[in-house]
């Protein structure tokens, strides 16, 4: 595993798995929140500058927003 940390602070960690394949995670602070999304390398659907372009359209959840993630399940409240 290896791990990075731009000037921004955003920080890039890469796992190596038996066999060949990788994954790339992003971590990057949003004003009081960290958020991270990751990636395996392989994937046809989403690379490296996708994950990038993913985070660069963060913005602060509506109400109905925020209560839709939650009755889904699609928020991961770790502290």
């Amino acid at each position: 595993m290896t791990c990075t940390v731009d000037a921004r602070g955003e920080m890039r960690t890469v796992r190596d798995f038996p066999g060949g394949g990788r994954a790339v995670a992003l971590t990057r602070r949003h004003r009081n929140a960290e958020v991270e999304v990751e990636v395996e390398v392989t994937s046809q659907t989403l690379d490296e500058p996708g994950l990038r372009r993913l985070l660069n359209t963060l913005h602060p959840l509506s109400n109905t927003e925020l209560e839709k993630l939650m009755r889904e399940k699609k928020i991961d409240h770790r502290l």
